[in-house]
């Protein structure tokens, strides 16, 4: 999302937010598959881990592609989420995607969007030697989803006050 800012999200026509709101949700399902607690802990991976990883894969991949085609700016996945101003950032920005698409019918709750952002945070949580961040339960709705992600944000900017300039 490197590509699309705050502002230029709340831009987007109800079309091409439900599209990018499907599409960064399926991106954070692969991400988290590839993340698996399994792998860095050196465990293998059965089969079925791996067609489910594979099947992650193709659909975002797929999305990606057609998405892509259809509108600009294209969607480029977010690399660094790394430090406390970026993922504070990417976590309004995909408030303010869900804000758009909130009252959609064809919308999702992103709970893979969530789980990346809460892995990112405990992430950066652990290697700032900080608490980790409070969760609430899974989200049952996109309303919820929105406040997990607001939260998020003030969270990052709570912690950026207490580090070193990054």
């Amino acid at each position: 999302m490197s590509e699309m800012k705050e502002a230029s999200v709340r831009r987007l026509d109800s079309a091409q937010a439900s599209e990018l709101a499907l599409l960064v949700d399926l991106e954070a399902r692969w991400e988290n598959l590839r993340k698996t607690p399994s792998q860095t802990a050196g465990a293998g991976l059965t089969m079925q881990d791996l067609h489910a990883k594979q099947k992650a894969y193709d659909a975002f991949h797929a999305r990606l592609v057609a998405y892509n085609k259809q509108y600009t700016p294209a969607h480029v996945p977010e690399l660094l989420l790394n430090t406390p101003s970026r993922l504070g950032i990417w976590c309004r920005t995909m408030r303010d995607l869900y804000l758009l698409v909130e009252q959609d019918p064809q919308g999702h709750c992103p709970v893979y969007l969530l789980e990346k952002a809460y892995r990112w945070a405990d992430h950066l949580g652990a290697r700032m030697n900080k608490d980790r961040v409070n969760r609430s339960t899974p989200p049952s709705n996109i309303q919820a989803a929105i406040r997990d992600l607001e939260a998020l944000g003030q969270w990052c900017d709570d912690l950026g006050r207490t580090a070193p300039s990054e």
